[in-house]
């Protein structure tokens, strides 16, 4: 990450801004297409619930024509005629008016045949199998009549709808005819019904708005399919069912024999059968498709122009920036400027970049004069008597001194040069300003970042110092130039005499009764009792080692024998201590 930082900003401006620029088009552009993909969703949500709303009018559709024939089956078993005669069939197997009871039941039939239009036959099976039918009497035998005998012998009466030995368009509603005389509901005949399933799922759909042209609609029970007769991928029928039951929304969208098809499964719960039905998603989905498609391409070029018009405009803007940054690199080297810098006209220019093209002008000029001046100087300085030259340098005109420099510094670009002197003179001033001993430790800090900045400049990139201190320090107080000895005679023992990399850390904390100021470094060790060995001549202090001692003195005299430096070493870095009460004042 600090490697990628590093090259960001390394980068130019215009490049950065450029580059910031193209990372929020970007985010505009994920966003974008996010969007259009939470739109297509909800589109097919939607469109679901359209489907939805028709699918369960062909359900409610069917449910309510099934339940007709089943009021039908109902109204034959009461019919008196038809009870009449099938009890005296059943009673009379061998009377020689079988044939008229026969043509009795099958007249009354002729009446509920045309009750619905989707009623193809009728069939009453007596107890000796023969078969009074009213319309194809081969319809039956697409059943397992076998099965369904039994089936409805179990029933007791109740009726039940099936479907037929092999997929196909019809259904059939079968049921026992019972004797309703004394109730005493023996078992007189079993009625089949057979209904065209295929001709009452269409009309369900017209009346629902779909075609069976552009639409499938498939009946199953369980594994089995029902309806219609030509399989329509089974298997997946069969996978979607048992997948989509466990959904809410019980749609999907999917590729069969290279078409797009939207897919709803439900449930029919009067009969007990699952449904799926296919809807040709093709045209739906490629007109969707091109849409989106003219959108984002439509995107994509309104951003590719924005993007050229504004790499267009900044370069027109950051031209001038360039042209400043060729002034000061002709200014810093003494050369003329370009044509084209020197020769554009910044006066009427409101702007920024116009007020820095004027302030640089302005201070290269005053620069020119303040060089002839100084040159005139120098010609008078050399001139001075011997006597001004031992003249004792009072404050006042060493401070003025520096800033001189600085201020010259600053007008050659020489901006090590200006940091140093400008650290130097406040340093010079917090050592010599002032009387008192106890001062701020802000103040303190001012002092310790002075003389850092001085050391940082001469050691460059060997030198890491860290400073880490509470936020609130207005109401501490330190006695006057402490920390600094401390950082400088850290930095004396660890970079003198070595080339490697010294890290040196201030580390400012408390406790319930007193601050601790904790200077570390590497590169060095403490010996063991080091002030001891000082203060008795064991080892001859070099360089600021009389500081640790004058600071030791003086933490003792202003707050009493138990505060003093404290010396170790710790995580190999060398490490002083030096704690103070949380007094205001002493």
């Amino acid at each position: 990450m600090r490697k990628y930082t590093l090259r960001f900003n390394n980068l130019s401006l215009y490049k950065k801004i450029l580059t910031i620029f193209l990372l929020a088009l970007l985010a505009v552009c994920i966003t974008f297409l996010v969007s259009i993909r939470i739109l297509s969703n909800h589109y097919n949500e939607e469109l679901y619930r359209t489907n939805a709303n028709s699918i369960n009018h062909v359900t409610a559709y069917l449910e309510s024509e099934m339940q007709m024939i089943e009021k039908i089956s109902e109204t034959m078993i009461g019919n008196s005629v038809i009870q009449d005669n099938l009890t005296f069939l059943e009673d009379n197997p061998y009377s020689n008016r079988r044939a008229l009871a026969k043509r009795d039941i099958y007249q009354q039939l002729y009446s509920y045949m045309y009750q619905s239009k989707y009623i193809k036959t009728i069939n009453v099976i007596l107890s000796d199998d023969s078969n009074i039918c009213m319309g194809s009497s081969n319809d039956i035998y697409k059943f397992n009549r076998k099965v369904l005998d039994q089936t409805i012998l179990q029933l007791k009466g109740k009726s039940i709808w099936t479907y037929g030995i092999e997929p196909g368009d019809d259904t059939v509603f079968a049921r026992n005819l019972l004797k309703l005389k004394y109730l005493s509901l023996k078992p007189l005949a079993k009625l089949y019904i057979t209904v065209d399933m295929k001709r009452m799922i269409e009309d369900g759909l017209i009346n629902a708005g779909s075609s069976s042209q552009t639409s499938r609609f498939i009946l199953m029970s369980g594994e089995n399919r029902i309806y219609p007769t030509d399989p329509f991928h089974d298997e997946f029928s069969k996978k979607t069912i048992k997948e989509q039951a466990k959904t809410e929304n019980a749609y999907l969208i999917s590729t069969l024999d290279h078409k797009k098809e939207f897919i709803i499964t439900g449930y029919l719960p009067y009969v007990g059968w699952n449904y799926i039905y296919f809807r040709d998603y093709n045209p739906l989905f490629y007109h969707v498709q091109q849409i989106r498609i003219q959108i984002i391409l439509f995107t994509f070029f309104i951003i590719l122009v924005t993007a050229i018009c504004v790499n267009l405009f900044f370069r027109y803007t950051f031209r001038h920036l360039d042209y400043l940054i060729e002034k000061i690199k002709c200014f810093g080297s003494g050369e003329t400027p370009a044509c084209n810098v020197k020769c554009y006209n910044y006066e009427n220019r409101k702007d920024e970049i116009g007020q820095l093209h004027r302030s640089f002008d302005e201070m290269t000029h005053s620069v020119k004069v303040l060089r002839d001046e100084n040159y005139d100087k120098q010609l008078l300085l050399r001139d001075s008597t011997i006597k001004m030259l031992q003249q004792q340098i009072n404050p006042h005109f060493l401070y003025n001194t520096l800033d001189t420099i600085n201020w010259m510094a600053q007008s050659y670009g020489a901006e090590d040069i200006s940091i140093m002197v400008r650290s130097l003179g406040n340093l010079f001033r917090a050592s010599i300003a002032g009387q008192r001993d106890i001062i701020l430790l802000s103040e303190e800090l001012e002092v310790l970042t002075n003389y850092i900045k001085i050391q940082e400049i001469r050691f460059k990139d060997r030198l890491q110092f860290q400073l880490k201190a509470p936020k609130n320090i207005s109401h501490i107080f330190v006695p006057k130039l402490t920390i600094q000895p401390l950082v400088e005679n850290a930095l004396k023992h660890a970079m003198e005499d070595t080339d490697e990399m010294c890290h040196i850390n201030v580390i400012i904390y408390e406790n319930d009764t007193d601050y601790h100021i904790e200077v570390s470094n590497t590169g060095s060790r403490f010996e063991s009792d080091l002030i001891h060995k000082i203060e008795n001549k064991e080892i001859l202090p070099q360089g600021s080692g009389v500081g640790l001692v004058n600071i030791n003195s003086r933490l003792k005299l202003l707050y009493g024998d138990r505060y003093s430096l404290d010396f170790y070493n710790h995580d190999n870095m060398a490490v002083v201590l030096l704690t103070i009460p949380k007094e205001k004042e002493v």
